[in-house]
């Protein structure tokens, strides 16, 4: 008897391999008949892996995969599926998955989210994808072409040199592996391009190492920030093996003309200030409350008179800056808004202004602005792509690029709205509650929940900050190729010692 799994999958290659159109959307009609909820987890996730392919499969025959545009409905489709079968495959219980699934969805998505502008996001996941098989020569190959791209967006030297050999070693290893027959020359390309470039058995660029802390708590924050990729700074996607960074990532120079020069900076360094700020505040507040979780109930919270609801509810200091992090968090995403509304002056008014919206010509988000569309800023498409990430509106909303966008919706929602329930994973199913019960007044979630879509939260913000002082990169470089070099002075610009902040 035939496997159907396997034939679908036959068939959707052998359609990749002759670009045919037809019947790549024949094999999505028949995956759409399937009945999920008969399936295995592996299975459901294995149906979402092929829709995927086949979404990469038409963006092939009709040359999208090159394109630079930024709306892309079948790389939204394509990323979609490849986020639910992960999805999938994370929730199946350990040891029941047995193919090499796992990892090339995990290597697919990577280079989804690549194309489409995300280099940091896509990074972590190739790292994922090469410690569970370290012979995994294309995410390595893939991983080391986006450090190449990365580096080109790297105000500091000394970075950009740790990324560029990073990224020959990282060619040189999958080359000595052996890639896919296709792909042998593009990476020996890459090798003698970056081999040409610099002798890098020679080049050892220093690590921005920073302070450990002069406290335990303090090299456990900065401990926790490294390996929670959570450090403001480019070098944290390098590596976790450094036990501290330092938040030092800011905007380029920023080239102006003399009418609009003034006494102070650009508006755009003080907006940028605020939300590194922010960021890093909401930062230290998750882990002082995961830190808290063990420890004895706070003093503020004793005396506090409350009836038991019988529900193992949490009613606890530490969930309570675990929310105001997340809102804080969430926040910035808006001022994020502000500053592209500033600094690429699109003079859209206050109220018109917000991280979902700001991309498009109307509130109908039908066509992208021209200012956008035209635009081959790679990391500010990939800041759009990632504001696609919170486009969550209906249960039915198919469009939405992340299937957890609701989540991260209902929790912000109810944090500032209405109420969030935090119960006790171990005695709550809050999964179940959701889905038997409904939400409208009150969203329950569990405390392992919160403290999973805190720390994603967070790194999506960093991810935000890191795309957006790239784009302004691109933007700087773009004007100065434009410019006499004897047309442009000088302005120094000096940082804020510990000691002197206000």
């Amino acid at each position: 008897m035939t496997d159907p799994l396997q034939e679908l999958a036959l068939a959707i290659d052998a359609a990749c391999g002759r670009n045919d159109a037809a019947s790549l959307r024949r094999a999505l009609e028949i995956i759409a008949q399937f009945d999920y909820e008969s399936l295995t987890l592996e299975e459901q996730a294995t149906l979402d892996f092929y829709a995927a392919n086949a979404y990469a499969g038409l963006r092939r025959t009709q040359k999208a995969h090159q394109d630079w545009a930024w709306a892309q409905p079948l790389l939204e489709n394509e990323i979609h599926h490849l986020r639910l079968a992960l999805n999938r495959l994370v929730s199946a219980p350990k040891g029941n998955i047995a193919t090499d699934l796992k990892f090339r969805v995990t290597t697919n998505l990577a280079n989804a989210l690549n194309h489409a502008g995300r280099f940091v996001e896509a990074i972590e996941l190739w790292d994922q994808a090469i410690s569970e098989h370290p012979s995994f020569s294309m995410a390595i190959g893939n991983r080391a072409l986006a450090l190449y791209w990365y580096a080109r967006y790297l105000n500091d030297g000394t970075t950009q040199d740790l990324f560029l050999k990073e990224s020959y070693v990282s060619f040189r290893l999958a080359a000595s592996i052996g890639v896919e027959g296709h792909a042998q020359p593009h990476i020996q390309a890459w090798v003698t391009h970056l081999g040409n470039a610099a002798n890098w058995d020679t080049v050892n660029p220093k690590v921005p190492r920073f302070r450990k802390g002069t406290s335990k708590v303090e090299r456990q924050y900065r401990n926790w920030c490294v390996q929670n990729r959570l450090v403001l700074s480019p070098v944290n996607d390098l590596s976790r093996d450094w036990v501290s960074l330092q938040d030092s990532l800011t905007l380029p120079a920023i080239t102006f003309t003399a009418r609009e020069a003034s006494a102070t900076l650009p508006e755009a360094y003080a907006i940028f200030n605020q939300l590194k700020q922010e960021y890093v505040s909401a930062r230290y507040l998750v882990f002082e409350a995961i830190q808290e979780q063990s420890k004895p109930l706070h003093f503020a919270d004793r005396g506090v008179v409350l009836y038991d609801a019988l529900d193992y509810r949490y009613y606890r200091l530490w969930i309570e800056k675990l929310k105001m992090a997340f809102l804080s968090a969430h926040a910035i995403f808006d001022k994020i808004a502000y500053l592209i509304n500033d600094y690429w002056k699109l003079e859209l008014g206050v109220r018109g202004v917000n991280f979902n919206l700001i991309w498009y010509a109307d509130t109908s988000k039908s066509k992208i602005a021209d200012r956008f569309a035209s635009s081959d800023n790679w990391p500010l498409r990939g800041l759009f792509w990632l504001s696609k990430d919170f486009s969550y509106k209906t249960k039915s909303d198919r469009a939405v690029v992340d299937p957890e966008a609701k989540i991260l919706h209902e929790i912000r929602n109810h944090i500032a709205h209405k109420y969030l329930r935090v119960h006790d994973h171990t005695l709550y199913g809050t999964a179940e509650a959701r889905a038997r019960h409904g939400h409208d007044q009150s969203f329950p979630v569990s405390d392992l929940e919160l403290k999973e879509q805190s720390i994603k939260l967070l790194k999506l913000v960093r991810s935000a900050l890191i795309y957006l002082s790239a784009a302004v990169t691109h933007e700087e470089n773009r004007k100065l190729e434009k410019l006499e070099p004897g047309l442009i002075g000088s302005m120094p610009i000096t940082s804020v010692g510990d000691k002197y902040r206000l």
